[in-house]
């Protein structure tokens, strides 16, 4: 079996997969889609067909519009921590989440950088189930973080693919297979270093019959 060093590269191969299967088996949740209904919700497709009417009626022209790809919605989130000492304080800041939108004509002077804007109270239901999205998902991010760190901190201690596999059999399905196949070559290097020996003895047995003499003849 040869031995395989730790590089900094397989350090890197092995916390990419750790990762990957982190991600595989901790699915992070996935935000609201219908951005349509919070349209709806709000009466602003309404007001956008009355707008684009009036308008019309008003200049003889159509209105000119867009067709935003996304509703982003805005609100304001209070949260609750605690400081070093202990004691609780509140923390408000302002939130937005960008909804998938279609086949929504909108008057162009409301839209900015081919988005649509909304501002809804903190209460409004899509809004609150996008914050309980957002802080789900942080949370496991940070724990992938954790787990890798740790992962990162434990195989720092082993300086060679061997010993970390021996101690840690089933982390071999964290290890890229070329890695694992080299690990489990047979080492030869007993039988090369014969090899070169004997190439040594044989070749440069002239060499060596000559500086033999000369060590007996001493200097002139």
């Amino acid at each position: 079996m040869k031995t395989v060093r730790l590089s900094e590269s397989l350090k890197y191969d092995i916390r990419k997969e750790a990762r990957k299967k982190f991600n595989k088996t901790n699915p992070k949740k996935e935000y609201p889609t219908d951005g349509y209904s919070i349209l709806v919700r709000y009466g602003v497709i309404d007001k956008l067909e009355q707008t684009k009417k009036y308008f019309s009626e008003l200049w003889g022209r159509s209105l000119p519009t867009e067709q935003p790809d996304t509703v982003t919605i805005k609100g304001d989130w209070t949260e609750f921590r605690v400081d070093e000492d202990g004691a609780d304080y509140e923390v408000t800041d302002e939130h937005q989440f960008g909804l998938p939108l279609a086949n929504v004509e909108v008057p162009s002077f409301l839209t900015r950088y081919g988005d649509y804007y909304l501002n809804v109270p903190s209460e409004d239901e899509t809004f609150v189930e996008c914050m309980s999205v957002r802080m789900f998902n942080d949370k496991l991010e940070q724990q992938e973080r954790e787990y890798v760190d740790k992962l990162a901190t434990a195989i720092n201690k082993f300086s060679t693919l061997n010993q970390l596999v021996k101690n840690a059999p089933y982390i071999k399905d964290l290890v890229p297979q070329e890695r694992l196949q080299k690990m489990h070559e047979k080492d030869d290097r007993k039988a090369r270093a014969k090899e070169q020996a004997e190439l040594a003895e044989h070749e440069l047995a002239d060499l060596r019959e000559v500086l033999l003499e000369d060590k007996l003849m001493g200097d002139d």
